[in-house]
């Protein structure tokens, strides 16, 4: 019988039910704990699309591919 951790994972679709059935019980507990943490961390990250920097480079660089020299120009705008 899979633990209580495995049951909610399953319950949270952190796990396949396919992977319910076929997994060894210890292997399944692992698999589900990591799969918990890994759902309750993304949910903790900020929402893609909000304030975003966008580096300009400016004087010589402003026209060169790639990154910018050291000690060149960069205005960081929000």
């Amino acid at each position: 019988m899979p633990s209580a951790v495995a049951q909610k994972a399953l319950k949270a679709k952190a796990i396949t039910k396919k992977q319910y059935d076929k997994l060894p019980a210890h292997l399944l507990d692992k698999v589900a704990e990591h799969n918990l943490k890994m759902q309750k961390k993304a949910r903790k990250t900020a929402a893609p699309g909000g304030t975003k920097e966008v580096r300009k480079k400016t004087g010589k660089q402003a026209h060169k591919r790639g990154r910018p020299k050291a000690g060149s120009k960069v205005e960081v705008k929000k």
